[in-house]
């Protein structure tokens, strides 16, 4: 159990100093979203380039369903945005989750594409496919998400996301969050 609070806190520390980590300047976007009375999510953006950037994502269900192994996840990932149109742009990320058994030898895997259009400079909204490899319990879950943003203020952004999951050996489960942002 202490192995994985350790894994916890540096996937978190991970995300909150990503930008901090590197020589070159990034635009950081941290955000904290709350969902559906059990899930609680800390996610991290650096814009490295026109088009690379990376991320991270830390989930933590503070109900318990009854196994102790299920309750947090994070990944850790990087990604390329192509811009279709000043509006439009399409994008790929993949990573590493902390779904394995050793961080030496075994690694869970995840990639996910989708589109973001931006109609308003203070508006964005975004859809995503995600495909999660989770070798510790041997299956890989499906999703898609829908999410949007909103600028209230220079640095601060409110954020609505919905997600459909399909675990490969469970019922299909939706998702709603609702969460804060900031930009520095």
């Amino acid at each position: 159990m202490a192995k994985f609070h350790y894994q916890h806190y540096v996937a978190a520390l991970l995300m909150a100093f990503s930008g901090a980590l590197l020589a070159a300047p990034v635009e950081n976007e941290v955000s904290f979203s709350y969902g559906d009375g059990e899930h609680l999510q800390l996610s991290s953006r650096s814009q490295l380039s026109d088009n690379w950037y990376i991320t991270g994502y830390n989930n933590s269900q503070f109900v318990s369903d009854g196994t102790d192994n299920a309750n947090d996840t994070w990944f850790f990932n990087g990604g390329y945005q192509h811009q279709l149109r000043n509006e439009l742009s399409l994008f790929v990320e993949a990573g590493v989750n902390n779904q394995y058994d050793d961080i030496a030898t075994r690694r869970g895997f995840n990639l996910s594409t989708g589109v973001n259009y931006q109609p308003l400079k203070s508006l964005s909204i975004q859809s995503k496919l995600v495909q999660i490899h989770q070798p510790k319990y041997d299956n890989t879950e499906h999703s898609l998400e829908v999410s949007s943003t909103y600028h209230i203020l220079d640095n601060i952004d409110v954020k609505a996301v919905y997600q459909l999951e399909a675990p490969a050996d469970k019922q299909t489960q939706q998702q709603v969050q609702f969460g804060l942002g900031y930009r520095f």
